[in-house]
């Protein structure tokens, strides 16, 4: 048999994605199948930086719960609101800020911060996944006290609105899941990229009705609807308030978790190999 007649083999790049793709929903499969250990590796986390204390984790209800009084008495006199309108709206919108910030922030170090556990464990690496968010999670548990607080002492009562805040809060913790999928293997491989988000966030913060209201600047509309945190702010915040969240901030924060979840699945399945090096 000649050269030209020996067989060829072709690589099949479609089916590669397809395997790496099923390897990848094969790991967070066997993650969630371990909920017991994430669970407890994520509450461990939260206590361990308050060990010893005597509030333990409450410090971080104590900590915001203060910064948001200061900050609800001071801007309600600049922006010459009545406190029981401002403080409501202020505490929804920094507690709701202190997950989206956390989940954005803290997904650089997924990898990184459990480098050596990544290199000499056998384990689904969608649990540090899980263990990240759940963490998370906790965080902004104990931080809604002080909603319930600040509702109970001005008598808010949400009513039925306040039902859609659970999937508003769904929406939220599955694009945090998501971004901790792609900015977790990213900065592991680029060392740079956690100094840049945090930049990038702290100038969001004061780009996003957080600490103002958008109906203090209708004539920017367009400035406002194209910054995504704004609608993901207000799909937790109306509820919260008593108020129905639009349909537009519904369906673009619908429309932003369908795109991320296709990212997210793809970019971890053709990079997950690769997290152990990198980390």
């Amino acid at each position: 048999m000649s050269s030209t007649d020996a067989p060829v083999y072709v690589s099949n790049g479609r089916a590669d994605r397809a395997d790496r793709m099923r390897e990848c929903l094969a790991d967070f499969s066997k993650g969630l199948g371990l909920r017991e250990l994430w669970l407890f590796l994520g509450w461990r986390d939260v206590r361990k930086h308050y060990q010893r204390s005597l509030l333990g984790p409450f410090w971080l209800t104590l900590s915001m719960g203060f910064m948001v009084l200061g900050l609800g008495v001071l801007y309600s006199q600049i922006f010459k609101q009545p406190i029981q309108d401002y403080l409501p709206f202020l505490a929804v919108g920094f507690i709701t800020w202190g997950l989206i910030s956390g989940l954005i922030v803290g997904s650089c170090d997924v990898y990184s911060s459990a480098a050596s556990s990544v290199r000499q464990v056998r384990m689904p690496l969608s649990i540090y996944v899980y263990q990240f968010v759940w963490r998370q999670i906790i965080t902004f548990g104990h931080n809604f006290i002080i909603y319930i607080a600040v509702a109970l002492y001005f008598g808010l009562w949400p009513g039925l609105n306040g039902l859609m805040f659970l999937p508003a809060f769904v929406l939220i913790t599955a694009n945090g899941f998501f971004m901790a999928m792609i900015l977790g293997p990213l900065c592991a491989r680029f060392r740079d990229i956690p100094m840049i988000i945090q930049s990038v966030v702290q100038i969001v913060f004061f780009m996003t009705p957080i600490l103002w209201d958008a109906k203090q600047v209708p004539e920017r509309a367009l400035f406002l609807h194209a910054n995504p945190f704004y609608h993901f702010i207000e799909i937790i915040r109306d509820p919260l308030l008593g108020h129905a969240a639009s349909l537009e901030n519904w369906g673009v924060c619908i429309a932003i978790t369908l795109a991320m979840g296709f990212v997210a699945f793809h970019f971890f399945a053709r990079y997950r190999p690769r997290i152990a090096y990198w980390a």
